[in-house]
């Protein structure tokens, strides 16, 4: 019974957390915020044209 009450506390939790990034947009801002740096780093990277 104990095992069982962890699993759905875990499993709540994992929903209210998830619930809380789609309506806050999280995931979109987190991408939004690395973005730059990422094409930034891409862009300074040696290119080899050979194909």
């Amino acid at each position: 019974m104990k095992a069982i009450k962890i699993i759905l506390g875990a499993l709540s939790a994992f929903f209210t957390l998830t619930v809380f990034i789609y309506w806050f947009n999280l995931d979109t801002k987190i991408v939004k915020a690395i973005e730059k740096p990422m094409m930034d780093h891409y862009d300074n990277m040696q290119r080899d044209n050979r194909l």
